[in-house]
C-alpha cells in the first residue's frame, strides 16, 4: 500500500509526490503527473513539477534509497526538464521509471535518467524539436534559436544513450524533427525499454497539447472533454495556454 500526499515547501505547492510505506522497503516513489516547469513561480497547478520540487523531494530520502518514478506528462520547460534529468541521474540508489500514460517532449527525456525504463504497452511516447515561447528583436530571436539548437543537441545525446543496436543518430534526429509519436510497444523497438501490458493506461491532459502538431486523437478528445468541463481549474489552464500564443 502507498500513502500519497502533496508536499509543500516554503508555502508553495510542490506537486504530486508520494512516499511508499511498504514495511522496511525504504523505497521512495515520485510521480510526475503534470506539466514540467522551470521554477516554482511558473507553476499553476498542484500536479506541475519543477526542479526545486525534485531536489527537495530527494533531500528527504536516503541517498541510496531505491527510487521509483512514474511519468504521465505532456512535457513543458526544456531546461527545467534537463535539470530534473540531472537530479535523478545523480541519485545513488537504484532507479526505475514507469511511463504510465504519456511521456511527451521533455517528459520523454526525464525517465531516461533511470537505470531501467518500463513503458505501458499502449502509453504514448513523443519526441520533437524543443520549443521556446519568446519575443524580442532579431538579435534576441537568434540567441533563442541558438539556445534551442544546443538544447536539441543535449536531448539527442541523452536519447542516444538508450537506443537499441542499429538505431543511428540520424534516425533519432529525423524523429525529433518530424515530431514523432509512438505507442509503448513501438517505442520499445527503438529504445531500451521494457514493456508492460495493461488494459487501461492513465489519462493525461496538458496545457501544451495545442503546441504539438500530431497529438493522437484519443489525447485530443480527452483534452476537449476536460476543456468543456467548465471547472475553474480548467479555465485557468486555458488562460495559461493562451498566454503563450
Amino acid at each position: 500500500m502507498k500513502v500519497s500526499k502533496t508536499l509543500n515547501f516554503g508555502g508553495k505547492n510542490a506537486g504530486y509526490m508520494t512516499l511508499s510505506n511498504e514495511k522496511d522497503s525504504g523505497k521512495a516513489v515520485l510521480y510526475l503527473y503534470g506539466d514540467i516547469c522551470g521554477s516554482m513561480w511558473d507553476k499553476w497547478f498542484s500536479d506541475d513539477t519543477c526542479p526545486q520540487d525534485v531536489s527537495d523531494f530527494l533531500s528527504q530520502i536516503d541517498e541510496n534509497a531505491p527510487l521509483e518514478m512514474h511519468i504521465n506528462s505532456g512535457g513543458g520547460s526544456v531546461f527545467g526538464g534537463l535539470a530534473i534529468y540531472s537530479l535523478i541521474k545523480r541519485h545513488a540508489g537504484e532507479t526505475i521509471a514507469y511511463i504510465d500514460g504519456l511521456a511527451a517532449s521533455i517528459a520523454s527525456v526525464i525517465p531516461l535518467a533511470c537505470d531501467k525504463v518500463v513503458i505501458m504497452s499502449e502509453a504514448q511516447y513523443m519526441i520533437h524539436k524543443p520549443l521556446m515561447y519568446t519575443g524580442g528583436n532579431a538579435d534576441e530571436l537568434r540567441t533563442s534559436a541558438e539556445l534551442l539548437d544546443k538544447a536539441q543537441e543535449s536531448i539527442t545525446n541523452i536519447y542516444m544513450t538508450r537506443v537499441k543496436d542499429g538505431i543511428t543518430r540520424d534516425d533519432i534526429t529525423a524523429m525529433i524533427n518530424a515530431e514523432t509519436w509512438k505507442t509503448g510497444k513501438e517505442a520499445a523497438g527503438i529504445f531500451d525499454f521494457e514493456v508492460e501490458d495493461v488494459a487501461n493506461i492513465a489519462a493525461c491532459t496538458s496545457a501544451l497539447f495545442d503546441r504539438y502538431k500530431s497529438v493522437p486523437d484519443k489525447l485530443k478528445n480527452k483534452a476537449a472533454t476536460d476543456s468543456n468541463a467548465g471547472t475553474a481549474e480548467k479555465q485557468k489552464l486555458q488562460l495559461w495556454a493562451d498566454s503563450y500564443k
